[in-house]
């Protein structure tokens, strides 16, 4: 494995020291600025998928291995990344739109550096499954999180306002409370620890309001509220923030700021008062 060296100036690391996924990520995304199509494309995705890689890429170099185990990483990019490899550029600082992310690798990192962390771990409250835009169903994810050792998860499928994730409506949430109630039984019956949670992630609007009826929230053990419109505004947004706090049927607010990497910057607001 090489050597880390000290960061240089910019963020990056200078010639001959080891180059991580995130400096990876951030030479990938700088490349796609001035490519053309299709291999802006193709920057932008492998700048992306850096982040999720299982593995650091130079510790795949090192065990004479292909970059193209890698998701999002073709013939071409598999020799534009060696040659970084090889000998690292100096990777500027990133701008603000794709600052402050962790890789897969950093996290697992800092999460092997204190296991306690970890085992402290007692469940999941937001996932979404085949009743919205999730690939598995109930049972399926309530059997893997028990793997896990969880005590508890939360099915928070998209409620009916976010129709591009096939959020469900009042109807599909009943039918879908009958089919956590036979799961839980099913649990129950099998000596299982885990008990699902009836939820939904609610669609707010900017004023703090859900999409689904309060008759409706108020069955729910949990309701994870989430802003998913109007993301892109510069302006403080304190105040949608409270709004949405102050909604009776609200529980959490989940990932409140509405950042996507390279994408969109999220919302601002002055956390010391929410």
């Amino acid at each position: 494995m090489r050597v880390s060296t000290s960061n240089v100036e910019g963020g990056g690391w200078s010639t001959g020291g080891y180059l991580s996924n995130c400096s990876i990520a951030e030479l990938l995304a700088t490349e796609a600025e001035s490519a053309k199509q299709p291999l802006q494309k193709a920057f932008r995705r492998a700048s992306r998928r850096a982040f999720l890689w299982p593995e650091e890429a130079s510790a795949i170099i090192d065990q004479n291995r292909s970059l193209q185990e890698l998701p999002g990483v073709g013939p071409y990019l598999e020799k534009v990344i060696r040659r970084w490899i090889e000998n690292p550029p100096v990777v500027p600082n990133p701008p603000a739109i794709r600052d402050g992310f962790l890789t897969l690798t950093e996290a697992r990192a800092w999460l092997a550096g204190d296991p306690s962390w970890s085992r402290g771990l007692k469940g999941d409250l937001q996932m979404h499954t085949e009743w919205s835009d999730g690939s598995n169903s109930i049972q399926e994810m309530a059997e893997a999180a028990e793997l896990r050792g969880y005590e508890y998860i939360a099915v928070t499928d998209h409620s009916k306002g976010l129709k591009i994730a096939g959020g469900i409506d009042e109807a599909q949430l009943l039918k879908q409370e009958e089919e956590i109630a036979s799961v839980n039984e099913m649990l129950k019956s099998s000596d299982g620890r885990i008990r699902v949670l009836r939820s939904i992630e609610l669609n707010l609007d900017p004023f703090g309001g859900g999409d689904m009826s309060e008759e409706s929230l108020a069955r729910l053990d949990l309701v994870l509220g989430c802003f998913h419109s109007a993301l892109r505004r510069k302006e403080d947004q304190t105040e949608r923030y409270l709004a949405a706090l102050r909604n009776p049927s609200v529980h959490i607010l989940g990932h409140p700021r509405g950042r996507i990497y390279n994408f969109r910057l999220g919302l601002k607001a002055d956390v010391s008062l929410i």
